[in-house]
């Protein structure tokens, strides 16, 4: 088993088809069909189902896709700390992100990564808040900005921003106070974040306080769904600023401050028993640094630093 074996497993695994795998290697199809069935025979278990649609992973296969990311992974960042001398900061970068928070921060990162480091590739990976710490502790991101995250051995947790949590309605929404208290809301219908989700256990902790229930009529683990479903009046739900910045300000979504402090934390997070490259420590400060600008051109509202 060698590393080109694993970076073509990776490919099969991720297009799920040999011709389109052995195209974007650039190698012929039999060659990488070979090295595959060279990659089972010596692990002596069967990686594909073969199939005139493609190839579907068997559960030993997703299993060494998990692996196998977090190995080639750590010897591309071994090979560029050996290295760092001899070139400017290069690499792959796998980054995190909650949906809400990517929807900010993800294209003036790439943006400022871009000008600074042309040699970085940048990965974002979007995902729902509850995977985050996950992908970080397997090693399939180099580091993660997770909300409200608890201490856990074996992560390294750097405070970085505190985001207001807004009642986001349709713009035709009947609530016309500035402000809102948990009582205005009680009988609004709510399409908010499954759990378990830590903003979640945020928004039922508020009315659990004040001993009220809510009218929840939907959930979904990402923003992607919850945002489009507050522009088309389905419901109103409970972000930060950062999901729906651009709807606030193209009017099709309104946003209503609470009456009280009501937050989340946003963390760094990353592994302290996994070596990283330059690459990794130069995007976590472009990370900082993009989110300040953004903070301090009243770009990302209702966001302070830590």
């Amino acid at each position: 088993m060698n590393t080109r074996q694993m970076r073509y497993f990776i490919k099969v695994f991720e297009l799920g088809n040999m011709t389109k795998a052995a195209a974007t290697l650039h190698i012929a199809q039999p060659a990488l069909t070979q090295q595959i069935h060279l990659l089972e025979a010596e692990l002596g278990v069967t990686l594909f189902l073969r199939s005139t649609r493609g190839v579907k992973p068997t559960e030993e296969g997703t299993l060494l896709y998990k692996h196998a990311q977090t190995i080639v992974r750590q010897i591309d960042n071994t090979k560029a700390i050996l290295h760092r001398h001899d070139n400017p900061v290069s690499g792959t970068v796998s980054i995190a992100l909650a949906s809400s928070t990517a929807r900010m921060l993800a294209l003036p990162l790439i943006h400022q990564v871009k000008q600074r480091y042309p040699s970085v590739i940048l990965e974002i990976v979007d995902l729902p808040s509850a995977d985050l710490t996950r992908q970080v502790l397997q090693g399939r991101v180099d580091f993660a900005l997770t909300p409200d995250q608890q201490e856990i051995k074996g992560m390294v947790l750097k405070p970085f921003l505190v985001e207001e949590l807004l009642l986001l309605l349709h713009a035709q929404t009947s609530i016309k106070k500035r402000r809102v208290n948990i009582e205005d809301i009680k009988d609004v219908p709510l399409i908010l974040p499954s759990l378990p989700n830590r903003l979640r256990s945020r928004i039922d902790h508020a009315f659990l306080e004040r001993r009220l229930p809510y009218e929840l009529i939907a959930e979904a683990s990402t923003s992607a769904i919850l945002i489009p479903a507050v522009k088309n009046g389905l419901a109103a739900t409970i972000l930060p600023y950062s999901a729906a910045h651009e709807e606030i300000h193209d009017g099709t979504i309104t946003m209503r401050r609470f009456d009280f402090e009501f937050f989340r934390e946003i963390f760094i997070c990353h592994t302290n028993n996994i070596m990283r490259n330059d690459a990794v420590d130069c995007v976590m400060d472009e990370c900082e640094k993009t989110a300040a600008s953004l903070i301090a051109k009243n770009v990302w509202k209702h966001t302070r630093l830590l």
